[in-house]
């Protein structure tokens, strides 16, 4: 009985990770850079070492998010949570009216249309918030998943 209860209540969430060869690419590209520099002595001492802790230290938290799976985008009954490295980002479902496309500097972006007062800032009369959750996927299938789970009632509204 146990079990079933279980496989009910992790069947309720989406979640969005990163392509795992595409993170595993950059920590090793990380890690080639801190090998550059612990060979290159053309920079000098101090700037060889600095920059080889620095490559090995970032090589390691990239290795680090890829095995513990830190930076992803959740999709559940309360919301969508994106948490990264450097920032968390959590919206409610009745915050959001709706998921839009836009293309800056030639790329795709996802936008959050917000509901409200929340998107807006003392400057800017735009409701309208980028939402950087591909993780290397395709705009267009994440895009497609976050509109399918967005609920249009507003239905975890507190």
């Amino acid at each position: 009985m146990k079990k079933k209860a279980n496989q009910k209540i992790r069947s309720r969430y989406t979640i969005i990770k990163p392509i795992w060869w595409r993170q595993f690419a950059f920590s090793s590209f990380l890690l080639v850079c801190a090998i550059f520099f612990a060979f290159v002595e053309s920079f000098g001492l101090v700037v060889g070492w600095t920059g080889m802790i620095l490559f090995l230290l970032l090589a390691l938290l990239n290795f680090l998010d890829q095995a513990f799976t830190w930076s992803r985008l959740r999709i559940d009954r309360h919301g969508f949570h994106l948490r990264s490295w450097w920032h968390r980002k959590k919206y409610q479902h009745h915050e959001i009216e709706d998921f839009e496309l836009d293309e800056y500097a030639r790329r795709k972006l996802i936008i959050i249309r917000l509901r409200g007062t929340k998107g807006f800032s003392e400057n800017s009369e735009d409701d309208r918030v980028p939402f950087p959750c591909t993780f290397g996927r395709s705009v267009e299938e994440v895009y497609k998943t976050l509109r399918s789970n967005l609920l249009k009632g507003g239905a975890s509204k507190p």
